[in-house]
């Protein structure tokens, strides 16, 4: 779950160990563990790099941020390829463009250089997406029996899409996206405009805006006041991608959908739940995630890796869907070991 900044939360929160629990090789292997949502995310990176025994552990470390942790003698970096997505939903009811054309999404998908985006946004610290599974050994499966690949980056062949969709002439296309992916908004927004040769706004939403634009987008209330809007989606549950991921780009259901529901979609979707098998659930979420990338139903970006900040006395093992801290256990030269001791 990512909070917003604005969310009203206790300033802490603090877990302590159930003793008695039955399964005592999983744990508990910590007393307690404190959350702090009184520091900002900027002062809690400083106090894991710089100092200790304030925080041991920062979730979501910016990919921009990771060298520094590296390079701290207190903290160490760990990351992990998540179950997660950076992507673009695409609104294809926008008036004047042609985006509820497959081929005008095709070309936005087509004009995005994937590989500079992950080295250049992304600091190295993602993989390219070819559908919205991202490629993970949690989704080997799903993927491997389709081979999917990323759209080429193809800017020739981008612009005969968009004109012969009729996008010569168009309104020019704004692209937004959250302030902490500011760096993707503006990178997509350079890639579409140098390879369709149109006209492209970039634009970015604060803290205090986000809120608003994803209640329009959730309620479907239209019209947008953007194009293509970048989400950072993940997901819980790791055996049937499409659930969650394709869902909320797609479905009827969907909280990132922007435009009209899609009946082959919804067909697809519907035939999901009825596998029993791991093979069948296999061959009907490759089935969605082949359909959604040949209709090009979103803009595919890539998926980024999750990075935390932990001290350097801290044993964390990360999980690729979910944030857990049950394997969590402190070295004898932790803080709180050497504070007991002395």
């Amino acid at each position: 779950m990512y909070l917003l900044p604005t969310e009203d939360r206790t300033p802490r929160v603090r877990l302590v160990a159930n003793t008695g629990y039955w399964d005592r090789r999983r744990g508990p292997r910590l007393e307690q563990v404190v959350f702090r949502n009184d520091v900002s995310s900027p002062r809690a990176l400083e106090l894991v790099c710089e100092t200790e025994g304030e925080v041991d552990m920062v979730t979501e470390v910016p990919p921009a941020q990771a060298a520094r942790v590296e390079r701290s003698e207190h903290a160490r970096l760990v990351a992990v390829d998540s179950v997660q997505v950076v992507a673009g939903v695409i609104d294809r009811a926008a008036g004047g463009l042609p985006l509820a054309d497959r081929r005008a999404r095709q070309a936005l998908n087509l004009a995005v250089d994937r590989d500079a985006l992950v080295r250049d946004a992304a600091f190295g610290r993602a993989r390219p997406l070819a559908g919205l599974t991202p490629p993970t050994p949690l989704t080997f499966l799903h993927r491997a029996r389709s081979r999917l690949r990323p759209y080429p980056h193809d800017p020739r062949l981008a612009a005969e899409l968009w004109r012969a969709a009729g996008g010569e002439g168009a309104r020019p296309l704004r692209v937004a996206g959250p302030e902490h992916v500011d760096r993707v908004v503006q990178k997509v927004a350079a890639d579409i405009r140098a390879a369709l040769g149109i006209e492209v706004e970039a634009e970015l939403l604060a803290a205090d805006e986000l809120p608003d634009a994803r209640r329009r987008l959730i309620e479907k209330v239209v019209p947008h006041e953007w194009d293509v809007l970048i989400q950072h989606q993940g997901v819980q549950s790791a055996d049937a991608p499409p659930l969650e991921l394709h869902r909320a780009f797609v479905g009827l259901t969907g909280e990132h959908r922007a435009g009209p529901a899609v009946p082959e979609f919804e067909t697809l979707y519907a035939d999901l739940p009825r596998h029993t098998s791991q093979l069948g659930l296999v061959k009907a979420a490759n089935r969605i995630d082949r359909f959604v990338r040949r209709e090009a139903l979103a803009l595919f970006l890539y998926a980024p890796q999750a990075l935390y900040a932990v001290n350097r006395h801290v044993d964390f093992t990360p999980y690729r869907t979910t944030f857990e801290l049950a394997e969590c256990e402190v070295g004898e030269g932790h803080w709180s070991r050497r504070h007991v001791g002395g």
